[in-house]
């Protein structure tokens, strides 16, 4: 086990994280090795944040200079808060408008694990509760989310999720368009037809640079693509294992969206013949000797992501960008984060927001109490 720490109820960070250098430093987190050129006398570095070369302490139009950047973090800083992940609206502009957008609220992540139907889940649909769910765990008939994400084919997804204009939706940016972008509806047990419509075509829809290739480490956060894995190519980069996770997906995006405090619902981090999802999804028809390989590759697929997560959090990865985590399911195979009562995590995400406002008086001249 590699919980650590205790679930202690703090005051959100202050919105303003940015720790503003005006000397030059040489730990900025964004800049990577010198690429082998030199200007005015300095070694030229790659600035990952801003995605142009940069030479420290010199400035000018061609070559901007760390010394005169806002934005300039550093490992010494007790936070991180600018996530330079790369995000797309449906017509493929840049924005940077969803940055930040939670304020540092305490949110849900919904997985698919079987394990989630021990929880009341109605309790998400709560006032001032916010829920990502990962893949079709967004139309799971006891809540809806307000965000969902994906890494796969957007066909493999109800057409009830990519309709739905109460939940964002999270896609990598080749998804967005083009034949990768297909979607399909289903008409009637194990029937399915065209729609004739691509995931731009869907209200609320977002995309996002993904990466397939992942170390634990600070990279994780400091990429301008949101790492899922490692793919063929991850494992020659990385010398890592194989292995790709949505759920990876889904925190850099909870981090990139503003929130501080992610409590996760879902993660069983473990997969059978008789133990898959939280939603009827048919593993029958696999031949036996089918099923027991699929069951050992993801069972191994789970025990890798559990043992970079397990990693992250001993090395303080979460910790120095702001973020935690924790896990409400107690029995679950991933042990990187403290285990925190499912009631006590709504508490939490609700916070003063209430069930039914009272409504009375607002428009009133009232004497205002000072805190």
């Amino acid at each position: 086990m590699c919980q650590s720490g205790r679930y202690n109820k703090m005051l959100y960070p202050p919105s303003q994280q940015i720790m503003i250098r005006e000397e030059t430093t040489l730990n900025c987190i964004y800049l990577r090795e010198p690429v082998g050129i030199v200007k005015c006398g300095q070694p030229v570095h790659n600035c990952r944040l801003l995605g142009c070369h940069v030479v420290k302490g010199v400035g000018n139009r061609t070559v901007p200079g760390c010394s005169t950047c806002s934005k300039k973090l550093t490992k010494e800083d007790e936070k991180y808060s600018i996530d330079p992940l790369e995000v797309i609206d449906r017509r493929r502009g840049r924005t940077d408008a969803l940055r930040g957008l939670l304020g540092g609220r305490s949110v849900f992540l919904a997985c698919s694990g079987p394990c989630a139907n021990l929880l009341p889940l109605e309790q998400l649909n709560r006032r001032g509760i916010w829920t990502m769910s990962v893949n079709n765990m967004a139309g799971h008939s006891q809540f809806r989310p307000q965000a969902f994400v994906c890494s796969d084919p957007p066909l493999k997804f109800s057409h009830s999720i990519w309709l739905d204009p109460q939940i964002m939706k999270f896609v990598p940016t080749p998804k967005l368009n083009g034949s990768r972008a297909a979607l399909k509806k289903k008409v009637g047990p194990g029937k399915f037809e065209q729609m004739g419509l691509r995931v731009s075509d869907c209200p609320n829809v977002w995309g996002f640079r993904r990466e397939s290739w992942l170390t634990p480490d600070d990279e994780f956060f400091i990429s301008s693509g949101a790492c899922w894995g490692n793919q063929n190519a991850g494992v020659k980069r990385t010398g890592l294992q194989k292995v790709v996770n949505t759920m990876f997906l889904a925190m850099r995006l909870v981090h990139y969206l503003g929130a501080y405090r992610v409590f996760l619902i879902g993660c069983d981090f473990r997969m059978g013949s008789d133990y898959g999802y939280a939603f009827p999804q048919a593993i029958e028809h696999k031949r036996p000797e089918a099923k027991n390989k699929w069951e050992r590759w993801d069972n191994s697929q789970y025990a890798v992501a559990n043992e970079w997560l397990c990693q992250m959090q001993r090395d303080g990865v979460f910790q120095r960008f702001g973020i935690e985590f924790y896990n409400c399911f107690q029995g679950s195979s991933l042990r990187a984060f403290p285990y925190v009562p499912f009631e006590q995590a709504i508490v939490e995400c609700q916070g003063d927001v209430e069930d039914k406002p009272d409504l009375s008086e607002w428009y009133e001249k009232k004497k205002v109490l000072k805190p």
